[in-house]
């Protein structure tokens, strides 16, 4: 081939293409003349007709062409990339509609004798069009993306970009707003740049909450603070539930009472809140409380005392506690009641199977005396975190231990106005070991 005859190819396509651009539009020109006399119907006609052509576009490369190629070729061989997220986050619509919007610019290029100012309103319409699809693929791919790494085995949570997601959602979308206005006007974006810039100082004060939620919705989804279905309790407010909804700028709770707490983002970084999420993966909830022991009540116990005990169940296992537990007495070791009972509340939940035995403090203390009575603390998990389960097992725990103070000559404190003592006679050490071994199967359950 000669120098010459190379330099004719270009110039051949032109011609082709010139050709067939002339062929497209004299056919348009014959669809549309009978409506040239109204100019008002012909525009009318035209606009419609682009919507319809842009949404049948957008069915065909939306499902007979992206979906096919992107499911079959590329994305089913990859462990993370899955299709069906990018048709849940929206993406393949999104490039779509973009090539739709590509198509229906070179169409309204053909339109004949449309007139120069439609022709000019169609296009910066259609450039509007295209940039804001064009800031919304971005957003869905970063949705796509925060999907696909909260996917990886060394992060395993969902929305671990979701912070970063939302703030960069907000600021294309801004960006984009700005761009189609100075399109569909013909300025520059810098003329609003520059008037942004000069109420940068008003729109601080007016939006100061959702700048700060804005960012503070980062520090709660990236450094995983809160999740959807955290039972968190806020002390400042009434939020004491489960999390339902992390927007961008507000918190959504639902209450026990299924009352509704929203609440703004940045209030879970700017104050202290419990999330009680640690807790049920630990598979253990604590029980926390103290029977208030009548101090008056509390007495050495003699041989013929000990004797009488003995035929409590699990009372050799506290007896065993008792000689274990170090012993400092001066004058020799002597049992108390209020000894021997804590150590036996400590052997009922050692024996208890709705208790976690391992791997979980367990311990039964006394704390600082008061006017009260002296205090008794249980302080131990149970195995199962759901609410009702867990009061029934704690209810039944202190049923139980409540019954056995009279055998220990123990008696629960109360105040004198509630209360008095009929006889003090009542606090003689009195023990039927018959009524322990019926009972024996609770002692041993406790709420199971």
């Amino acid at each position: 081939m000669t120098f010459e005859e190379e330099k004719t190819i270009p110039a051949k396509v032109e011609g082709a293409v010139g050709e067939s651009t002339e062929i497209i539009s004299d056919t348009l020109n014959d669809w549309l003349s009978p409506l040239e006399g109204t100019p008002f119907l012909y525009i009318g006609v035209v606009t419609v007709s682009l919507l319809i052509l842009l949404w049948l576009l957008h069915l065909v490369f939306r499902f007979l062409v992206i979906r096919p190629l992107v499911g079959n070729r590329l994305f089913n061989r990859s462990k993370w990339l899955k299709t069906q997220d990018l048709i849940d986050t929206g993406v393949l619509s999104s490039i779509a509609t973009m090539l739709s919007i590509l198509c229906i610019g070179v169409v309204v290029d053909l339109l004949p004798r449309i007139g120069a100012a439609y022709e000019e309103g169609a296009t910066r319409v259609v450039d509007a069009l295209f940039v804001f699809f064009a800031a919304q693929l971005i957003v869905r791919t970063g949705r796509f993306l925060d999907i696909v790494y909260s996917r990886l085995p060394s992060v395993a949570r969902p929305g671990a970009l979701q912070g970063y997601v939302s703030v960069g959602a907000f600021l294309v979308y801004g960006a984009a707003a700005v761009l189609m206005v100075s399109v569909i006007i013909d300025v520059s974006p810098l003329y609003f740049l520059t008037g942004i810039g000069a109420a940068s100082a008003i729109l601080l004060i007016l939006f100061r909450d959702t700048l700060l939620s804005m960012f503070a919705n980062i520090i709660v989804t990236t450094g995983d603070l809160v999740r959807v279905g955290d039972w968190i309790h806020v002390p400042s407010s009434s939020a004491d539930g489960y999390v339902i909804d992390i927007a961008l700028n507000v918190v959504k709770v639902q209450n026990f009472d299924k009352t509704i707490t929203v609440l703004p983002t940045y209030l879970l970084v700017q104050e202290a809140f419990l999330n009680y999420r640690g807790m049920y993966q630990s598979g253990g909830r604590r029980i926390k409380r103290s029977i208030m022991l009548d101090q008056r009540t509390i007495r050495p116990l003699g041989s013929a005392d000990l004797d009488r005990l003995a035929g409590i169940p699990l009372m050799s296992r506290a007896m065993e506690l008792q000689r274990a537990a170090p012993a400092s007495e001066p004058g020799g070791d002597r049992t108390t009641n209020s000894g021997l009972y804590r150590h036996y509340v400590l052997a009922y939940l050692q024996a208890h199977p709705k208790i976690h035995q391992k791997d979980f403090t367990m311990l039964v203390r006394q704390l600082q005396p008061t006017a009260e009575g002296l205090p008794l603390e249980l302080y131990c998990f149970v195995n199962d975190t759901a609410w009702a389960p867990f009061e029934e097992v704690q209810s039944t725990i202190f049923d139980q231990l409540l019954a056995t103070l009279p055998a220990f000559g123990l008696r629960v404190y109360q105040g004198e106005s509630d209360f008095q003592e009929p006889n003090p006679e009542t606090r003689r050490l009195e023990v039927d070991p018959a009524v322990f071994r019926a009972a024996e199967g609770t002692s041993n359950g406790g709420g199971a």
